[in-house]
């Protein structure tokens, strides 16, 4: 069974601790396929059958070495517990309803591939920070967006559940890498064509947490966290 690798929580992500606690060669690893960010929140992450890329604010899209250093990611080996196609058109939240329905998976943490061609995506790339580090919601407000029209390539990320938002983002947590390389990010919005979805239901969970200094010493209970990762993503 499909087994989830999550490194940090979105909870500490939220309240500042973008120190890179985790080598991308451990994160690797733990799973061929996942999401994150680097050391500093210095762009999205994301791994495509085991190669990990970053989306940098300004756009520029490279592959990560394995001496980098992550403060947040989430991983698994990813394996379909199930695939199917769709014609037509669909926006995000039209497609995030039919694969939660596919797979029956409210209750459950599941991952997400889908390929296909986007008449329009709509992402962004946060900002690298420097130290003292501000809190997500205020570092989110420097950083690049981008709105891709007529390209093909990948969305890849998880599905959290609502009950346990803080763990993760809940709901559908996705990144994009276009397949030439040349564009990705964090994904608001998008309108896909040509659809090609495979999901994988996750029954196991395996969280690593940090071991700096500055994540024993935050204190990470903020009553407004909820509110700050809806605003944040």
């Amino acid at each position: 069974m499909n087994k989830v690798t999550q490194f940090s929580t979105m909870g500490a992500l939220v309240g500042g601790r973008f120190e890179g606690a985790f080598p991308i060669k451990n994160i690797i690893e733990s799973g061929d396929h996942g999401i994150g960010t680097l050391e500093g929140l210095n762009g999205e992450l994301i791994i495509l059958e085991g190669k990990p890329y970053v989306i940098e604010s300004t756009g520029l899209v490279r592959e990560v070495s394995e001496d980098e250093m992550s403060p947040y990611a989430s991983v698994m080996d990813f394996q379909p517990t199930k695939t199917f196609n769709l014609k037509g058109s669909y926006n995000k939240s039209q497609l995030d309803e039919i694969m939660t329905k596919e797979i029956n998976g409210e209750n459950h943490f599941h991952g997400a591939k889908i390929t296909g061609k986007f008449k329009v995506i709509n992402a962004r790339s946060a900002k690298k920070q420097q130290q003292p580090y501000p809190k997500l919601v205020d570092a989110v407000k420097e950083q690049g967006y981008f709105d891709f029209e007529s390209t093909e390539g990948t969305l890849f990320g998880f599905y959290t559940p609502h009950f346990i938002q803080g763990i993760g983002v809940g709901g559908y947590h996705v990144h994009f890498l276009s397949h030439d390389l040349k564009k990705g990010g964090h994904v608001f919005d998008y309108e896909i064509e040509d659809v090609k979805v495979e999901l994988a239901l996750q029954q196991d969970f395996l969280m690593k947490m940090p071991n700096t200094d500055e994540y024993f010493s935050t204190d990470l209970n903020d009553p407004e966290m909820l509110q700050d990762i809806e605003a944040s993503e």
